[in-house]
């Protein structure tokens, strides 16, 4: 290897070798931005299209900056930025885990002023959410998780919070959804063996 070059990590397999330590440090940056994505995604069950969107004076932090509180004004569609797909402004809270991956986040160097989104490119720019798709893949594999989408994020998310019995109307409105028959589709999560006892019990069934 030649005097004052680098090899990329292995988990960076896919990319362009990244030659210089300026390259490997921008890479490294890209790595925590795309774990916070993943996370607010998680733990929060915005839409990719509303992550794209989101910009800093959308991120409120409390007092002591371990909660946060998103609010959802637009989302991109076919790469346009426009009313979320409810047509609803919305506030979302945020669990801890992403709270604390956002304010990591909020400590770089440049692009975290108000009117700057929160997961971007290198130069500021909304991110494209095709890449972002296919480093979510990426990780993914090398991690050795099973193949999983990038909105099933989304969707996990909605059935922990059924299965730790928020109640539907919450989840509708945490998750913009125009209409409870959307959110029932994380009922299936709650059913378990004490669900069977008591259909049993209503019939009379020991």
């Amino acid at each position: 290897m030649r005097a004052g070059k680098h090899r990329a990590p292995k988990h960076y397999k896919g990319r362009s070798v990244a030659e210089s330590a300026d390259e490997l440090a921008a890479c490294a940056a890209e790595d925590q931005q795309d774990a916070a994505a993943f996370a607010l995604m998680f733990f929060s069950g915005l839409r990719l299209g509303e992550l794209l969107a989101l910009r800093w004076r959308h991120v409120r932090f409390l007092p002591d900056l371990s909660d946060v509180i998103v609010t959802v004004e637009k989302a991109v569609s076919a790469g346009v930025e426009k009313a979320p797909k409810s047509g609803r402004t919305r506030n979302v809270p945020v669990a801890r885990p992403a709270a604390e991956a956002l304010a990591r986040l909020g400590q770089r160097y440049e692009f975290t002023s108000p009117d700057d989104y929160v997961v971007c490119n290198r130069f500021g720019q909304r991110l494209d959410g095709s890449a972002l798709r296919r480093r979510y893949k990426r990780a993914a594999r090398a991690a050795g998780l099973r193949p999983l989408k990038l909105h099933g994020l989304r969707h996990a998310a909605g059935s922990v919070l059924a299965r730790n019995n928020v109640d539907l109307i919450t989840i509708r409105d945490f998750y913009g959804h125009a209409n409870l028959a959307t959110t029932n589709r994380y009922l299936h999560s709650k059913l378990d063996a004490g669900a069977v006892a008591a259909m049993n019990a209503a019939h009379g069934i020991d």
